[in-house]
């Protein structure tokens, strides 16, 4: 085996042995039962369409809950590394800092594609609902952007509580920037003051700057809208080669 793959692989099995022994799939697994019986609840209480509205509300429930559950694992278990010094543990090893950070974010993106396929599971009870697989797929992808993120907030910041405020921040940027876009566009920012311009300006940027996170795992599929696949690949694989770069130049950037 070459060393370098050596590495890579025996520190992601121990990530995924530190997510076992911290119960992170069984907070995951607890997340998707609550999101589930919310879910049928939600189901019955509409008068119309009881199946499909059981699906969305599952898929937005499930999907909330696991970003959370996730991206607090990894900002805590990377914050404690650095904190407590285990991470000169690692680099006192023959590996690099550039192994050691590919062979967590690998570890939990293996994390983050269980997390998706176990969200996936419940669907297959809803034989009417379409796109089943293809929102799997994509909440998939989703997941692993979420880990790349949270990693390397993690990485550079150091701290659980500030991880994860930023964390929660970018998060509900990327999915609501486009609505915000969009109503600055149709409130007239741009025919308004130098002050309404800079910020519609602004917002359209720092939009351009972050995946479109609404694209990923839209509920409509679950209900007969168009699925487009693609675009959500693509801006996967952008954005996660961009974090790596990123989480590269914090740890030359930081002294072990």
């Amino acid at each position: 085996m070459h060393p370098l793959s050596g590495a890579i692989g025996g520190l992601a099995r121990l990530t995924l042995l530190e997510a076992r022994r911290t119960a992170v799939g069984k907070a995951a697994l607890a997340a998707i039962a609550l999101a589930l019986l919310f879910a049928l609840f939600a189901g019955r209480v509409v008068l119309t369409d009881q199946a499909r509205a059981t699906v969305v509300m599952y898929a937005v429930g499930v999907r909330l809950a696991l970003v959370l559950i996730l991206g607090l694992a990894i900002v805590a278990n990377t914050t404690r590394d650095l904190n407590e010094r285990i991470i000169d543990n690692f680099l006192a090893l023959p590996v690099t800092r550039l192994q050691y950070a590919f062979g967590k974010w690998l570890g939990w993106s293996l994390v983050a594609v269980l997390f998706a396929l176990a969200a996936g599971l419940p669907l297959l009870a809803f034989s009417s609902a379409p796109g089943r697989l293809q929102w799997t797929l994509s909440f998939a992808a989703e997941t692993v952007v979420i880990a790349s993120l949270a990693l390397v907030l993690a990485l550079a910041l150091g701290r659980v509580i500030t991880a994860m405020f930023a964390f929660c921040c970018l998060y509900l940027f990327a999915r609501v920037s486009a609505l915000l876009v969009l109503l600055s566009a149709n409130m007239g920012a741009d025919q308004g003051s130098l002050l309404d311009r800079i910020d519609a300006r602004y917002v359209e940027f720092a939009g351009y700057l972050l995946p479109r996170m609404d694209r990923f795992a839209d509920t409509a599929w679950l209900s007969g809208g168009p699925i487009r696949f693609g675009p959500d690949l693509l801006q996967a694989g952008v954005y996660i080669a961009l974090l790596a770069a990123v989480a590269h130049l914090e740890l030359r950037r930081k002294q072990f």
